[in-house]
């Protein structure tokens, strides 16, 4: 059985101070893969996280990451349930995968 933790409300936008433990796995992803090579790194991690599938392509193009997404380390539990509560919700998960790719790509 899976369960959502975010299905109480369908908010429009997605709002990243509304989802503390979200940005908090998605820091800890950013950080497990800072020093990778940066092809497709968000649309595997999110592809992954998503749909947990990956295209062959972006497999082949940056093996690195693709292992790191399937490890499961660090964990992102909280990332996939707000994917999968919010899935009939196409406005805010593609605000929040906007975010996730500017969220990826920052260098700290």
């Amino acid at each position: 059985m899976s369960y959502s933790a975010y299905n109480s409300t369908d908010p429009e936008h997605f709002n990243a101070s509304e989802y503390p433990r979200v940005v908090g796995e998605l820091e800890l992803l950013r950080q497990a893969v800072a020093d990778m090579p940066e092809a497709h790194k968000a649309d595997i991690f999110i592809s992954f996280l998503k749909d947990h599938c990956i295209n062959v392509a972006w497999i082949c193009g940056n093996p690195g990451v693709t292992r790191q997404a399937l490890s499961g380390n660090p964990p992102a539990i909280h990332i996939e349930r707000l994917f999968t509560s919010f899935r009939q919700n196409i406005g805010f998960l593609r605000e929040f995968e906007d975010y996730f790719k500017k969220a990826m790509s920052e260098k700290h």
